[in-house]
């Protein structure tokens, strides 16, 4: 028997009408987790999306996968996780990150390390109901349910050994391999023992691409514009300590530099960036980190080499055309193995 695998998922609301119709499905398909992204120039606001789902929900999960520290105040942030955690009766959790395309195509810049770790804090504390310090004033939340879990999306060696020591789950991408696992998890269970937390008490969820196809290559076409997307968000700032090999360095950096935030993650920029990782030679090797595509018994071998290595919680993103069709599959081939 397979190990379980606690499984997410998330998609770009189109429609917020219908979406409470599609988060009943994602609930009703064996997933415990219903996610949004945050990035107010290309989607729908996360926090209202989670809203709707909570209210067409009963048990799942619900988590912004993720937001950042720069379009909102901290207590804002904390005042809306706290009303979220209300209405869903206690299963929302923040997740958040230096951010990418919500910055950028406002102009503005991602948070440094330091400048993150000051603004996880305050909401960490404000959604505890205690007093937070936040540039240089004390911050209050009088109201509201607590607590509310905070997951940092942590990337690189330093975000990572940070979210060790004070997040209560943490996030990561492009990050499947083996190798790569065994760098990130060392790098947050030495944030955690640095502050005498123990690694185990931070919950680690995978983000990765699960497309049934006839083939990993027919899987894979369908998935191109966002295999570039994802890293160039991971590797933007830096490559250092996060497994790539020096000769596959140059292509990325030369693939990031073409990479168009306007169009990301969205299928409809397929002519802007679905082309890229081919053009530099990446297709095969970024999809090792963060992709699973082939027929469905194919996808349940991979998932279950993951779950024995410890890969046991996993966000799967819903950015192919046919979301429904997609949930059927997984409910009736994967689900039955893995959710238990």
């Amino acid at each position: 028997m397979s190990a379980s695998i606690a499984f997410g998922t998330g998609k770009v609301p189109e429609d917020l009408t219908t979406y409470g119709a599609w988060a009943r499905q994602v609930e009703s398909s064996g997933f415990s987790m219903v996610v949004a992204g945050d990035s107010q120039s290309l989607w729908a606001d996360p926090f209202l999306t989670l809203s709707v789902a909570a209210n067409h929900t009963e048990k799942a999960l619900l988590a912004t996968t993720v937001t950042n520290p720069v379009t909102r105040h901290p207590a804002a942030a904390a005042s809306t996780a706290m009303a979220l955690q209300q209405i869903s009766g206690g299963r929302f959790h923040y997740g958040i990150a230096s951010g990418d395309s919500a910055l950028l195509n406002i102009g503005e810049k991602p948070a440094t390390v330091d400048y993150l770790r000051d603004y996880t804090a305050a909401v960490k504390a404000l959604s505890n109901r205690e007093t937070a310090r936040w540039q240089g004033k004390d911050l209050h939340m009088r109201w509201g349910p607590a607590p509310v879990p905070v997951w940092i999306a942590a990337e690189g060696p330093r975000t990572q050994y940070m979210a060790g020591q004070i997040a209560d789950g943490v996030i990561l991408s492009n990050s499947l391999p083996a190798d790569v696992c065994e760098i990130v998890l060392g790098n947050i269970a030495e944030g955690a023992r640095s502050v005498g937390r123990d690694p185990d008490e931070v919950e680690v969820w995978w983000f990765a691409n699960l497309l049934f196809a006839e083939s990993e290559e027919a899987g894979l076409e369908q998935i191109k514009f966002l295999i570039a997307g994802t890293a160039n968000h991971v590797y933007r700032f830096h490559m250092d300590g996060k497994g790539l090999p020096e000769d596959i360095k140059p292509r990325v950096a030369a693939m990031m530099a073409e990479y168009d935030s306007r169009h990301h993650a969205f299928a409809d920029g397929a002519n802007v960036n679905a082309g890229l990782a081919d053009k530099h030679g990446l297709t095969e090797f970024l999809a090792s980190r963060g992709t699973i595509a082939g027929p469905p018994e194919y996808c349940i071998d991979r998932l279950t080499e993951l779950a024995e290595r410890g890969v046991n919680k996993m966000v799967l993103a819903q950015f192919m055309d046919d979301k429904e069709g997609w949930m059927r599959t997984f409910a009736d081939t994967i689900a039955p193995v893995f959710c238990r």
